[in-house]
């Protein structure tokens, strides 16, 4: 907590303790005392530390702060800064510091807005260029010293100047249309007083400017990035049309666009209907077709149509395509090259069918070495694949085939002899071994392979013994059902006598 200043002494102890800082803002409000400063600058005029807080403390009265700066010693620069930013400097005193040796001092007071246009004019002369900048955002600055320094010789205070709030519509207009690419991207990127300046810059078709408002953080209005997006330059106008969904019109400008790079861009679309996508899957250039076939919306009649075609290039991004459809893929898996076909057994949303595609009905074996590779679990082979894999050199591969079912019973006395216990262990786990096979592979040295046999054929009575126990309830089912039905005796002849006598 703040002490109370009630005497010049106790502001001076503070002073002291605080500093000249924090002594300052201490005392904004309240306001300290008029008499308290005066007392402060008649006993302590001597003493620096003082003279710079009585510099720098804001409600200091002009009288005072005259007679400060009417002594001071120009080599006392703190003091000096305290005055040149000082609201309450008296205007002589502020005309003396526009002509003060030290930087510091007349960049402080470049800053102070209570300026008058003397001291501005003083000032925009100023040899120093960041004292002139500063001089630039001071918000108290004429217009007519806005022009003057539009046309300043130094790029930081012309990008100073744009930064202005209040800035000039003209001198706005003049720093958008500088040769320096900082300033007028300083002056685009910040301008925000009026929509017919920004409406202006779209219009003019100049492409450095059409891009800088694209980069502006604030929205544009509606008009500004309708200009924007049938500018005459390609980069300008996709860089717009990327901000919303493209219009019916829009999509024709760029499909009949010379530019391949309209045409590539269009391919990108999500949402785009499907005869604008079979334009462009006839499209010229392989580069458009390509990028048609990696869009992720890409129509499942057009993916159909890239998969049956010849352009490779667009097949093989169409196999990355997460988005393909069941039915481009299963085509695919058909197709005669197999580094297409490789490129779909690497995709990790593969269905059965696919994997019977790439396995059993391809002429060549590769795909179903690289399947095999990969340990997929799928045991659906053919019988002429899996016989062929069998006897393959690579035993990741003859495990592979050791889990398929087909397989007859002259490759399988092979497999259970076969010299890689890794073999032996998936055939070891295959469902559909004879009782006798798993009985010799209960036999294997390696003790996987035993445990792996045994729990195959303990499966394989579990199996037995819960499909015994569905028939006998069944049957148990079936007999009670027919001991519950009992026959009704039937009326004799004599009671339907008696009964017809009575109805009649």
């Amino acid at each position: 907590m703040v002490q109370t200043i009630e005497t010049c002494e106790d502001l001076v102890a503070q002073i002291d303790d605080l500093g000249v800082e924090a002594t300052v803002r201490a005392h904004r409000k309240p306001p300290l005392l008029t008499r308290i400063l005066r007392d402060l600058y008649d006993l302590y005029h001597d003493q620096d530390v003082y003279l710079s807080f009585l510099a720098h403390y804001p409600l200091i009265p002009s009288d005072l702060a005259e007679q400060i700066a009417s002594t001071l010693d120009p080599s006392k620069v703190d003091i000096a800064i305290g005055l040149a930013g000082n609201p309450r400097c008296p205007q002589q005193s502020l005309q003396r510091l526009t002509k003060h040796s030290e930087v510091a001092v007349r960049h402080a007071l470049a800053a102070n807005p209570n300026l008058t246009p003397k001291e501005f004019q003083a000032l925009v002369e100023d040899e120093n260029e960041f004292v002139r900048a500063t001089l630039a955002q001071n918000s108290a600055l004429p217009n007519p010293l806005q022009f003057i320094l539009a046309d300043d010789r130094s790029s930081a205070v012309r990008i100073a100047l744009s930064d202005r709030k209040n800035l000039d519509t003209d001198v706005a207009i003049h720093l958008a249309n500088s040769d320096d690419t900082l300033v007028s991207a300083a002056t685009i990127l910040s301008y925000t007083l009026d929509e017919e300046v920004l409406q202006l810059w779209a219009d003019q078709n100049k492409q450095h400017q059409q891009l800088l408002l694209l980069k502006r953080s604030q929205a544009l209005p509606a008009a500004v990035h309708a200009a924007l997006r049938v500018s005459p330059h390609s980069f300008v106008c996709r860089t717009a049309l990327k901000e919303s969904e493209l219009s019916g019109p829009e999509m024709l400008y760029l499909l009949e666009s010379e530019d391949t790079r309209d045409r590539i861009f269009l391919a990108e679309q999500p949402h785009l209907p499907a005869s604008i996508q079979r334009l462009l899957a006839q499209d010229a250039s392989p580069r458009v077709r390509r990028r048609l076939a990696g869009n992720r919306a890409i129509h499942e009649s057009i993916a159909l149509h890239i998969a049956a075609s010849n352009d490779l290039n667009a097949i093989r991004t169409l196999t990355k395509n997460p988005a393909t459809s069941d039915a481009t893929l299963r085509e695919l898996c058909q197709h005669p090259d197999d580094d297409i076909a490789l490129l779909v057994a690497y995709r990790d949303d593969l269905a059965e069918e696919h994997y019977d595609l790439l396995i059993n009905h391809r002429e060549s074996l590769t795909v179903a070495e690289h399947l095999a590779y990969q340990e997929i679990g799928f045991s659906k082979l053919s019988e002429v694949v899996a016989q062929q894999l069998a006897k393959h050199p690579a035993p990741s591969i003859r495990a592979f085939a050791a889990r398929a079912a087909k397989l007859n019973d002259s490759i399988r006395s092979l497999l259970i002899k076969d010299p890689s216990p890794q073999v032996r262990l998936k055939l070891a786990s295959n469902p559909s071994l004879s009782e006798g096979q798993l009985r010799a592979l209960q036999q294997d040295p390696d003790r996987k392979v035993v445990f792996a046999a045994e729990e195959n054929f303990a499966q394989r009575i579990r199996q037995q013994q819960r499909e015994q126990a569905q028939a006998d309830t069944h049957e148990s089912g079936a007999r009670y059902q027919r001991s519950s039905q009992v026959e009704r005796p039937r009326k004799g002849a004599l009671f339907n006598k008696i009964a017809n006598f009575f109805n009649d």
